[in-house]
Order: C-alpha cells, then structure tokens, then sequence
C-alpha cells in the first residue's frame, strides 16, 4: 500500500494539466487506486483485526474506491480520482506510515 501510495504521489507531482491531458498518467493513478483497495482488502482478510487495530487507516473507504474504479470505470469521475491522488492518498500514507511504526514496536 505504502507503494502504490508513492506511485500515486510520483504521478500527480507531475501536475493536473498532466493528468487532463494524458491517458496514461490517468490510468496509472487509477491502476495504483486498485492495487490500494485490493492490498486493503487482502491485508483484511488475512487479519481480521487490522481494522479495529489501526483506525487511522480508513480501510473501508480505500475498497469501495477500488470497486467504484474496477466495475464502474466508465463512470469514473476525474475530479474525484484527482481530489482522492492528491489528498485522500497522502493523508492515506500518513496514516500507514504510523501504523507501521506502531506495529514495529
């Protein structure tokens, strides 16, 4: 999760006008998305516990953008994969980063 979360980041950084005008750095964002709702969905099923373990990760919201992305693709807003890139997959980072500090100790 933590690289997809970085490839998202590499992707945005270069810039809107990028993501509006070029196919594959829109596809890239939307690829990583499901690759962060299917980590979150495995990460789930193989503990059940993570999610009352770690709040901080919004787990739930991570899948059903994954689903939203994977069987509604057609239906796909721009502006909502760009506000998710751009500041739903940061504070996501964030949070995963203080999960695995805290289960590091």
């Amino acid at each position: 999760m933590v690289e997809a979360s970085d490839a998202i980041a590499g992707y945005v950084d270069r810039g809107r006008d990028a993501f509006e005008s070029d196919a594959a750095i829109r596809d890239a964002v939307l690829y990583q998305i499901v690759v962060l709702g299917e980590a979150a969905k495995a990460a789930l099923a193989s503990d059940p516990t993570l999610e009352a373990n770690l709040p901080e990760v919004e787990w739930s919201p991570i899948a059903r953008m994954r689903d939203r992305v994977a069987h509604h693709y057609w239906a796909t807003d721009r502006e909502i994969v760009w506000t998710t890139a751009t500041e739903s997959v940061p504070e996501l980072r964030r949070a995963l980063e203080s999960a695995l500090r805290r289960l590091d100790r």
